[in-house]
């Protein structure tokens, strides 16, 4: 029996927005952050903030038995997640408007798959998001902290 379903959620949440086609190239998925390389124009994060100088989060979770005797436990998930849309300049709005295409793309991933293939009792929502507007040596970003609320059981 598993002591948590957030490995499985993680890896199931990846499986959706990696098969969702407004996330395709050029745009890249990221599980947890970047370790090394260029980061596209256009990145997802699943499990961190998108903010180096953070405490890279991925995940909380709270239990409560499902009821007296039915060894089981319901199990309340946050996962965190960015959205980053960097551009070359310093248009803010182009790259909030990018920003938040690609925050609809990611809610739109969840609501086609509200259960992320996990069985019944599973919800899974956008729960809540925070837009940061930054400017960098190599021009404008915006990135977009969100929340995915997850409700299961295990």
């Amino acid at each position: 029996m598993a002591t948590s379903r957030v490995p499985e959620i993680i890896d199931n949440l990846l499986a959706a927005l990696a098969a969702a086609p407004p996330l395709a190239h050029p745009v890249r998925v990221y599980d947890g952050p970047l370790i090394s390389g260029e980061q596209p124009a256009d990145s997802v994060f699943i499990g961190y903030d998108g903010d180096p100088e953070g405490e890279f989060q991925a995940a909380a979770a709270e239990q409560s038995w499902a009821g007296l005797g039915a060894r089981a436990k319901d199990e309340t998930v946050q996962i965190v997640g960015a959205v980053i849309a960097r551009r070359g300049d310093t248009n803010v709005r182009k790259a909030r408007v990018r920003g938040y295409q690609l925050l609809a793309a990611v809610e739109d991933a969840l609501r086609a798959s509200p259960a992320l293939g996990m069985p019944p009792p599973t919800t899974v929502a956008m729960a809540a998001g925070t837009c940061f507007q930054e400017q960098h040596a190599r021009g404008v970003q915006c990135r977009i902290t969100f929340s995915i609320a997850v409700e299961t059981r295990i």
